[in-house]
């Protein structure tokens, strides 16, 4: 295989029978790293092996990188003449998928070069394969003409890793990569020892990554509130809330309870730039607490948590009855205007 670099304008021959290439966010890095997984399969020192290669293009001086890994890739005896044909990185899950040309299929995690699983998908020569990002996993055809879909079983694959494999800490990175079920009471588990330990940045960016958003939960944030703030040290909720924000929207609670800071502040510019890059669930509860400081800002709070009678009422402070026949058009409900009609 022929690797050619666009940047350099050079090209680097590697020995491999399949490759593929992806992006993976490291941990600490703000933008993807470039990376090619490579399978190979070849003599050395008179022995027949076989591995699995994972490294990073393009890796810039003074940013955190990816530490290449590398692995086994064990054959069955019956399988002593196979060899690798194709390969596909899910994004999905970050699992690499090799695929032999007798049907064999080696499942790694692409972060550790993990092996998670192997199995025969197929009786027939596999011949070619692609991805299916809406599944996770990929389609293959083999010689019988025979269109395979393999993917992951979310249910299993957690409780497969953690018990089969006895590998806890991959259990938990699959389940908040792949927001998969069957890893709730060891994320838990381990968000108290990174509590106890206070180690609050690791513990914020478990609770904000937890997988199905078991650990966003009101007890989350009352454990960050508790913790004592230390003099010239960001405060373990901030610290909490600012991990929510970079990881995407924060729901009902966590809105209401970070704008609560910020109202007490007086920097509602911050809560203006959230509701922009819509950071914020809106509610009638968030609605009415910035109303205490801005009532414009409030009024479109209300209308997109679609809480109509605060919308009304607040056109009709404002003696805006045209704006509330629209509105009231928009949600379907008139009954509620002649309320507000008698009143004025």
């Amino acid at each position: 295989m022929q690797l050619f670099s666009v940047d350099q304008q050079r090209s680097q021959a590697l020995e491999a029978h399949a490759a593929c290439f992806t992006s993976f966010k490291v941990s600490g890095s703000d933008t993807p790293s470039t990376l090619i997984s490579f399978a190979t399969k070849s003599i050395s020192g008179g022995q027949l092996t076989s591995k699995l290669h994972v490294i990073e293009l393009g890796a810039q001086p003074g940013k955190p990188g990816f530490t290449k890994k590398q692995a086994d890739l064990f054959f069955p005896p019956d399988f002593a003449d196979d060899f690798p044909v194709s390969m596909q990185i899910s994004q999905k899950y970050s699992l690499i998928y090799v695929i032999t040309k007798l049907g064999l299929l080696f499942v790694y995690d692409l972060e550790t070069a993990t092996a998670v699983y192997r199995n025969r998908i197929s009786p027939d020569p596999v011949f070619i394969t692609t991805d299916s990002p809406a599944t996770g996993g990929f389609y293959a055809i083999n010689r019988r003409g025979q269109v395979l879909l393999a993917t992951v079983n979310e249910a299993t694959i957690v409780p497969f890793v953690s018990g089969q494999l006895n590998n806890l800490e991959l259990a938990v990175n699959l389940a908040k990569r792949g927001n998969l079920p069957g890893a709730e009471n060891l994320v838990v588990q381990r968000f108290h020892e990174l509590f106890s330990q206070m180690k609050y940045k690791e513990a914020a960016e478990l609770a904000a990554e937890s997988p199905q958003g078991i650990l966003r939960t009101p007890d989350t944030v009352a454990k960050f509130q508790s913790v004592p703030v230390q003099p010239g040290q960001t405060p373990p909720l901030l610290q909490y809330f600012g991990t929510l924000l970079t990881k995407g929207k924060l729901n009902a609670f966590e809105s209401l309870e970070l704008s609560r800071l910020v109202v007490n502040q007086n920097k509602k510019n911050l809560l203006e730039n959230w509701l922009a890059e819509d950071k914020l669930e809106c509610s009638e509860e968030l609605g009415d607490l910035v109303k205490t400081v801005d009532n414009d800002m409030a009024l479109k709070i209300y209308i997109k948590a679609r809480a109509t009678p605060k919308v009304v009422a607040a056109f009709a402070e404002r003696r805006e009855f045209d704006k509330i026949l629209v509105t009231q058009s928009r949600l379907g409900i008139l009954l509620i205007i002649c309320f507000y009609y008698k009143q004025y």
